[in-house]
């Protein structure tokens, strides 16, 4: 692959914030029956075919492998014709990393397409497109990558397609395929992103300029058609440009903006970037008189494949509530927020993994593979980490437990799929994971900090006895894995592991006075909920675990999802719906189309973790198994349940329900 490609450029001299356009003028006279552009670029690219905007969006965040990127299979077969064809290409190179990308030492394109006999060389026409600008102020929050959108059109008038004017000249060699920085180049294993057409839309006068409101929360790009007595600044970002911090985190976030300069006369504006809300709010001087506003949606390319509907008004929006959540968290990654952070945090992704599952089409499993394999591949010799691929990756030694347990992002992928490949993949990385948690004189794990020793936020985490829950069933995914692949180089430490736990456990943290299990004199929801679902607590005392799970209320929107799961496993579903909707409440009844990251607005207005009540109706209450086959539940605390999905075969599946309760 790229064998008679090379990494090309403008210039040697290059800046961080830098566009580059790039063209290559093609002659067909006999069309092939198909033509597959491959196109890899440090960071972003937009590609256009005869005018036509073809790729919005283009190229994966790296790293693929460390030190590795990705290339984008792009078929262009319908926009080619006989005769003169004009690509296009607008590069937009980064300079810096984040939370969800790993910073590049250099940019460049590499481009070949052997149907058309077209490859990237010293004689590619291109310029530095010098009417982007580097912002004047502050920069955006450092938690994920690229800049501010400056436009200067006094500079250069603005086209969508590239327009290389008298600044042409011929690209200069910047390396070949393979070289560092670049590394090797791996297919981008995900589909291109979906996009559409301009979308105007009607404007609310504010004090400062114009608000549009949207559908619902999304991912879009901004424009303007206006007329103008020129260098006015236009400034357009969304209501969810300013966010909050996680709970505890009082610190203010800011995500991207667009900037406009204008120059004299009608012209128009499109942000080649994307941002997220539920609000475009376009800052526009009096002087500006205009004539269309507008925006493009972009975003993963997945269709939701399952319904719910129940006579409670309530359940319903909660669960359309899920579904977006879920949505506007795929892009490159899984993600946990897409105003603040975009990190692919991996407990974030455990919780999203049955939500996928259940209300995803197959490109959503790609997605969730490619977060397994980013997960395991780019781990940091033994140890797990999240927010991979990412400069400011972190081990969450809890988090890392989670995506390698029972209930954890790999079981549920495995458990849809049958996919060995990734559990062939992760077995070995983690048992070694595993291994890297010392015991005590009993044989029993240690809680290990990593870089963060987190288990959840607020209050009264009892985190001796999730470390060990969360550990435990841990062992046991990886005992179940090794009988899968029949792989026994481990056994003797899972087993030795697992006795040790399974010997101490009752004795040292089940509290008989109060029936509850506790490292102090406290009780905690999350705790015992993971007692349950980890199979350390005894069906007996289910009876006495009831009461804490019913009238203990620490867990944020993370936890919550394993207190409901373990209520339903417990056989307790009427409780659990009744908790779930008492404490869903102020997130149903909001104005937003997505869950808030905790029950009191403390961090942004959606979050990954948040969508788990989606698995809980699905999974317990509409009596969907995680292999996507139907179960028979008992009663159901939700009347006239009627629900539809895609089984495991790719079959439509109806299902309705009736009770009394």
């Amino acid at each position: 692959m790229f064998d008679r490609s090379k990494w090309i450029w403008p210039s040697e001299a290059f800046e961080k914030n830098q566009r580059a356009d790039f063209q290559f003028d093609i002659t067909v006279e006999k069309k092939p029956e198909s033509i597959t552009l491959n196109i890899g670029t440090e960071t972003k690219y937009w590609l256009f075919v005869n005018g036509d905007l073809a790729v919005f969006d283009g190229g994966l965040f790296r790293e693929s492998a460390p030190g590795c990127g990705y290339y984008d299979k792009v078929d262009i077969s319908e926009r080619i014709r006989l005769g003169q064809n004009r690509i296009s290409i607008s590069v937009w190179y980064y300079g810096n990393g984040g939370r969800n990308n790993s910073f590049c030492q250099k940019p460049g394109l590499i481009l070949e397409c052997d149907d058309l006999g077209l490859y990237s060389d010293e004689t590619a026409v291109c310029a530095i497109n010098d009417a982007y600008e580097m912002p004047s102020d502050f920069q955006p929050t450092f938690l994920y990558g690229g800049n501010h959108t400056v436009y200067n059109a006094e500079k250069r008038p603005f086209t969508l397609c590239p327009a290389i004017d008298e600044c042409k000249k011929t690209a200069v060699v910047l390396g070949q395929h393979g070289d560092a920085p670049w590394g090797e180049l791996i297919e981008r294993p995900v589909p291109l992103l979906r996009f559409s057409s301009r979308i105007p839309c009607k404007a609310e006068k504010i004090d400062n300029g114009y608000s549009v409101s949207l559908p619902y929360a999304m991912h879009f790009s901004p424009y303007i058609k206006i007329k103008a007595n020129g260098g006015e600044r236009i400034v357009i970002h969304s209501d969810r440009y300013e966010v909050n911090g996680g709970p505890g985190d009082f610190n203010h976030y800011y995500g991207h903006r667009a900037e406009y300069i204008c120059r004299a006369g009608e012209q128009e504006f499109e942000m080649l970037d994307w941002i997220f809300g539920e609000k475009i709010l376009f800052h526009i001087p009096e002087s500006v008189q205009i004539s269309e506003l507008g925006y493009r949606e972009s975003g993963y390319d997945s269709e939701v494949v399952a319904s719910f509907e129940c006579n409670e008004t309530n359940v319903n929006v909660l669960f359309k509530k899920c579904v977006r959540t879920l949505k506007v968290c795929m892009r490159e990654n899984y993600m946990d927020c897409p105003d603040r952070e975009r990190g692919q945090w991996i407990g974030d992704v455990s919780v999203q993994a049955p939500q996928i599952v259940y209300l995803l089409d197959k490109n959503g499993l790609l997605l969730l593979k490619k977060a397994i394999r980013d997960f395991i591949t780019l781990r940091k010799g033994d140890r797990l980490v999240g927010n991979v691929p990412g400069d400011k990756f972190s081990e969450l030694p809890s988090q890392s437990l989670n995506a390698i347990s029972e209930i954890g992002m790999i079981s549920v992928y495995y458990d849809a799929t049958k996919d060995r490949s990734v559990l062939e993949l992760a077995f070995e990385p983690a048992v070694r994971y595993l291994m890297l948690w010392e015991t005590d004189d009993d044989g029993v794990v240690l809680q290990r900090k990593g870089n963060w020793e987190w288990y959840d936020h607020l209050y009264n985490c009892d985190k001796p006895v999730l470390n060990i829950c969360w550990y435990y069933s841990a062992l046991k995914f990886a005992k179940k894995t090794a009988s899968i692949l029949n792989d026994r180089r481990f056994d003797g430490f899972i087993n030795e592991r697992m006795t040790a736990i399974e010997k101490t456990f009752k004795k040292r943290y089940w509290r008989e006075n109060g029936g509850y299990f506790a490292s102090g004199d406290f009780a905690d929801d999350r705790a015992n909920a993971m007692a349950v679902l980890s199979g350390l607590c005894d069906k007996e005392k289910y009876p006495r675990m009831r009461y804490i799970l019913t009238s203990v209320f620490n867990s944020t929107t993370y936890m919550e999802n394993y207190v409901l799961s373990a209520l339903c496993e417990m056989g307790y579903k009427k409780e659990a719906f009744l908790r779930m909707m008492s404490r869903y409440h102020n997130l149903i009844c909001n104005e937003n189309s997505t869950l808030w990251e905790d029950f009191f607005h403390l961090g942004t207005k959606n979050h990954a973790w948040s969508g788990g009540p989606a698995t809980v109706l699905l999974r317990y209450f509409a009596g969907i198994r995680p292999d996507l086959t139907v179960q028979d539940t008992d009663i159901s605390p939700l009347k006239n349940l009627e629900c539809s999905f895609i089984d495991k075969d790719g079959k439509a599946v109806k299902i309705q329900k009736q009770t009394d309760l």
